[in-house]
């Protein structure tokens, strides 16, 4: 799942700065499932980040390809089926509520989707607003959908917990490239696990050196509710 990011305007002379730096996200999917983060705050929207501003391209299949949102408890994925405007009858391509209407729902800062594709090589693309801060999230008990939501590569080691995390029992899970084998990482402080600093462990017990790309969503699992979670910002 390559990741494209086109940044505009993103070199600025010393001591001038820009808050709407534009970008572009093209991620080509593989069949199955895709974990997806939409890094880009929405321009001109307060309400969150529309799951209709996430666009399929070429390769989409109406009625088959589809969006699944965990809810806010973290207990229940809901559903959105894709069609185009000459398949649905509506105004516009777009995600489908169970209604058959366009559906009308925001995703969170740094909530991560999963996107179904029928078929390899969809284009998923997304743009607005270029974040220049750190995303908080606060944690539900179990299953968070979160991701890396700064347009650049980051070290898994950039995600931290805050109070209340477990040791051995907290975990990141990113799916592969493939899209079918879940790789898990477990969270433990530097005094559980005899390390230099927390962080997530891989299989053999050392911190993981694991790059997430742009964009890339995967599953954050907390033992307890309001954990605080920060995701890394872009450097720009």
């Amino acid at each position: 799942m390559a990741a494209l990011v086109a940044l505009t305007g993103a070199a600025f002379a010393d001591g001038v700065e820009s808050r709407n730096v534009v970008g572009y996200l093209t991620k080509e999917s593989v069949a199955g499932f895709n974990f997806y983060a939409p890094m880009f705050e929405p321009i001109n929207a307060a309400e969150g980040i529309n799951i209709q501003n996430i666009k399929l391209g070429d390769g989409a299949t109406s009625w088959e390809d589809n969006i699944q949102v965990l809810d806010e408890g973290g207990s229940t994925i809901v559903t959105y089926t894709y069609a185009t405007a000459d398949e649905s009858g509506l105004d516009e391509d777009g995600w489908l509520d169970a209604e058959g209407a366009l559906a009308d729902v925001c995703l969170d800062p740094g909530q991560s989707v999963i996107v179904q594709t029928s078929e390899a090589s969809v284009t998923i693309t997304y743009s607005g607003q270029v974040g220049v801060t750190t995303t908080p999230v606060t944690s539900v008990a179990g299953f968070n959908f979160v991701g890396n939501v700064s347009p650049e590569s980051i070290d898994i080691q950039q995600i931290t917990l805050g109070e209340g995390a477990t040791s051995w029992e907290d975990n990141i899970q990113i799916l592969d490239e493939g899209g079918s084998t879940v790789v898990t990482y477990t969270y433990a402080t530097a005094d559980e696990s005899g390390l230099d600093a927390d962080g997530w462990l891989d299989a053999g017990g050392e911190l993981a050196e694991v790059a997430i790309e742009a964009g890339l969503g995967f599953i954050l699992q907390t033992t307890n509710a309001d954990v605080p979670i920060t995701l890394p910002g872009t450097t720009l």
